[in-house]
């Protein structure tokens, strides 16, 4: 009866002081923190992975992130140095380094994202504040590729030191964490875009632009239209000129030879061309229908009525 009552006792005090052990064990994986906290008061904080004692049933154990933790803040509007309102979208990667400062000043996660919520935003609207916009937007001073030369001509935005990374380091600078024991580690511009107050202004100005462009172009086009037109119209003169000179050469050319060959055959055979300038004249004077009235002392009445006549006096006056 003894023996079966030690026995008993060793066995109930084997269970309390494994349970003992269990309660006061805890185990930290890869890429956790710790806190203990006694009677909810942070009594100190475990960074390494393992197995690990505490208190037990007066003590608890609090599980933080230690691996890098996203932010991703919503689209604030603000106004850069040269005056233009604008949505910037910016995102963010943190992480907690002190982990009895993080849970003694925010005690969650949740509240870190909430606070860097406030910070980043303040931080962003002051470092916008003290830049163009064109150092949100672009990264370098790199050739920009334009639609026209007259846009390139009309574009003088430049940036200014390293452009969007020194606005994103300035934003990194201006954020103080260490006294919430977090770091950030990294800021990024996602979006940048004109609010939409000013969005329809800046597309009709944009519309405006490329219309003053085609009219430009159509100016560009209609001036080469008028200088391809004057030069073909000159080229034709030319041609013109030189056809007219050339046919008259040929004409008079043909003129000449005409008269000569004429001389020729007059000088070889008159009677026969006399014969020849009758017939003319009797082509020219009659035709279906004429009538005349000669007196008969007229020339043509005597070449009527003596057609084969070669006398000198009548041949002479001729037309």
């Amino acid at each position: 009866m003894i023996k079966t009552t030690m026995i008993a006792a060793v066995i109930a005090l084997i269970a309390i002081a494994g349970f003992i052990i269990y309660s006061s064990a805890y185990s930290v994986e890869e890429g956790k923190l710790a806190v203990i906290t006694q009677f909810g008061k942070p009594m100190g904080a475990v960074e390494e992975s393992g197995l690990h004692f505490k208190t037990p049933f007066i003590q608890e154990v609090n599980f933080l992130e230690k691996r890098l933790l996203p932010w991703d803040g919503d689209p604030e509007s603000m106004q850069t140095r040269d005056k233009k309102r604008i949505d910037i979208d910016v995102w963010a990667r943190w992480r907690i380094v002190d982990a009895m400062k993080f849970y003694v000043k925010l005690r969650t996660e949740q509240r870190g994202q909430k606070m860097l919520d406030d910070l980043v935003d303040s931080a962003m609207r002051d470092v916008v504040a003290r830049h163009n916009l064109i150092d949100v937007v672009r990264k370098s001073n790199d050739p920009l590729v334009y639609e026209s030369d007259e846009l390139q001509r009309r574009s003088s935005d430049q940036v200014t030191g390293g452009g969007r990374d020194d606005v994103e380091n300035e934003i990194l600078a201006g954020v103080d964490l260490e006294s919430y024991g977090m770091k950030l580690d990294k800021v990024r511009i996602k979006r940048v875009n004109y609010v939409e107050s000013v969005r329809q202004a800046v597309y009709e100005r944009m519309i405006s632009e490329r219309l003053r462009i085609a009219r430009l172009y159509d100016s560009e086009a209609m001036e080469e239209k008028n200088r391809i037109l004057g030069q073909t119209q000159k080229e034709l003169d030319q041609i013109e000129g030189e056809m007219e000179k050339a046919s008259a050469e040929i004409r008079g050319k043909a003129n000449a030879q005409v008269i000569q060959l004429t001389a020729e055959a007059y000088g070889k055979s008159p009677d026969f061309y006399d014969f020849l300038r009758r017939l003319e004249v009797f082509k020219q004077t009659f035709g279906a229908d004429t009538r005349l009235i000669l007196s008969t002392e007229s020339d043509l009445f005597r070449l009527l009525k003596e057609p084969g006549s070669s006398s000198e006096s009548t041949t002479g006056r001729l037309p």
